[in-house]
């Protein structure tokens, strides 16, 4: 498994883009959220990690938790999340996903080769893919960036949203 996909958990758990029984700030709500990740990630082919805030907490360092399909890791308490995905993905090759809908961290990302996908663009994804609907909808690029479907829009895209729309195919 050569991709990567990096989850600011309480990001994603608190955006309101997914739904957990529990309190994302639980034990039992983390449990249900890197449960739900796994799944996804076992049948994407990726590797999972998840990041959870731990800034206030007694531990002076980062602890990292593995779970069925993935690992966990807790920013230590003079860090937050967003620091931690910042240096996973320092040096990230190329495929590497990050869910994040905190704008300051996606800002700092873009340069890098990772590609950030909002809370709520994934939560789609992941519904898609627990429903098994598969389809692709009307007006879908080709992988050469143009659109499908739709006669007389014959500009290519950007190369920059080209290659996103290419790592994004394989989410």
């Amino acid at each position: 498994m050569g991709r990567h996909l990096i989850v600011d958990g309480y990001n994603l758990a608190r955006s309101g883009a997914i739904m957990l029984a529990e309190d994302p700030a639980g034990d039992e709500g983390r449990v249900e959220l890197c449960a739900l990740l796994s799944a996804y990630a076992r049948g994407k082919g990726f590797r999972l990690t998840v990041v959870f805030d731990g800034r206030g907490s007694a531990d002076p360092e980062r602890t990292r938790q593995p779970f069925k399909g993935g690992t966990a890791i807790f920013s230590s308490r003079s860090e937050t999340a967003d620091d931690v995905i910042r240096d996973l993905s320092r040096g990230a090759p190329a495929g590497t996903i990050v869910v994040t809908s905190d704008r300051g961290l996606g800002g700092t990302l873009r340069g890098r080769e990772a590609t950030v996908v909002s809370c709520e663009e994934f939560a789609g994804r992941l519904a898609a893919f627990q429903s098994k609907d598969t389809k692709e909808p009307a007006g879908e690029e080709t992988d050469d960036g143009r659109r499908k479907g739709k006669k007389g829009e014959g500009r290519k895209k950007k190369k920059r949203e080209r290659d996103r729309g290419r790592v994004l195919r394989k989410l």
